[in-house]
């Protein structure tokens, strides 16, 4: 069983479940009970699936052959579906290799086609008239260049001087406006560890924990999901616009973006460490 294998390593570390929490950012409950087999006391399969990763990876053990073992022990559907699409696609691959050979050997029959006696004079022909074309398009075009009129190249010097109220309003620092993105921009910075799993557009685009200092940017045409295992280690801007920090220390959260701002949010995990 995986949460057999990963106390086994701890114990063999001589790490406590408090060392691991600490160093993963992952409350000690949800550590127990993934040693413990109750994955049920999890958030859900998404927050399952990063925590057990992080945690491997902090034992220093091969965490996608444990997620991996995880999903067919818990989720076989999910991994027999995951299986099912990477055949379809080498069977679409297949399928496209064998369709560039077919257009491969129509293009040669073209070619050769082409190289016969006749078609190499139409050919030839062909080149001929646009040379010409081209010649006569550079000459209009650097009689355009010749007269068009040259740039001064000294500027005039104002003397004049501006009135005191206008300078002083020149002074004035202008108010930041907000940034104009195309879809959702987040922002991301992290004042310390946080596991973070963000989704753009319904594809996970970054799974994984976030260190100390660090700061993403993450775009989504248009929706961008974002979830932190320590919500309160994050700081948010979404398009140019300060969203605050996603949560509480320690506390797992979900946030929905959309190009309007926050759509939605929820805390997937707020009861408090018992321990």
């Amino acid at each position: 069983m995986i949460g057999d294998m990963l106390r086994s390593e701890r114990e063999r570390q001589n790490l406590t479940i408090q060392d691991i929490a600490k160093g993963t950012s992952i409350r000690a409950l949800y550590i127990e009970a993934i040693e413990n087999g109750e994955y049920d006391k999890l958030p859900g399969k998404v927050y399952a699936k990063g925590f057990i990763r992080n945690y491997a990876n902090f034992l220093k053990m091969d965490a996608d052959a444990i997620v991996h073992r995880f999903m067919e022990e818990n989720h076989p559907e999910d991994v027999a579906a995951a299986e099912e699409a990477k055949q379809q696609l080498a069977e679409a691959e297949v399928q496209n290799k064998e369709e560039v050979k077919q257009k491969l050997a129509m293009g040669s029959e073209y070619q050769e086609k082409v190289s016969s006696p006749s078609n190499r004079s139409n050919n030839l022909l062909i080149a001929l008239i646009v040379l010409l074309v081209a010649g006569g398009a550079y000459y209009l075009f650097a009689m355009d260049d010749s007269n068009a009129p040259k740039q001064p190249t000294k500027a005039v010097t104002q003397t004049a001087k501006a009135p005191a109220s206008a300078e002083k309003k020149a002074e004035e620092p202008k108010e930041a406006q907000p940034v104009k993105t195309d879809g959702v921009e987040l922002v991301a910075k992290f004042t310390d560890k946080c596991w973070t799993q963000v989704v753009a557009d319904g594809k996970t685009v970054y799974e994984g924990t976030m260190e100390s200092g660090k700061t993403e940017t993450w775009k989504g045409k248009d929706k961008v999901v974002i979830t932190a295992g320590n919500a309160g280690a994050v700081e948010m801007k979404v398009n140019g616009k300060d969203m605050g920090k996603a949560g509480n220390v320690g506390q797992v959260v979900e946030k929905t973006f959309t190009a309007d701002g926050q759509a939605a949010d929820a805390a997937a995990a707020d009861k408090k460490d018992s321990k």
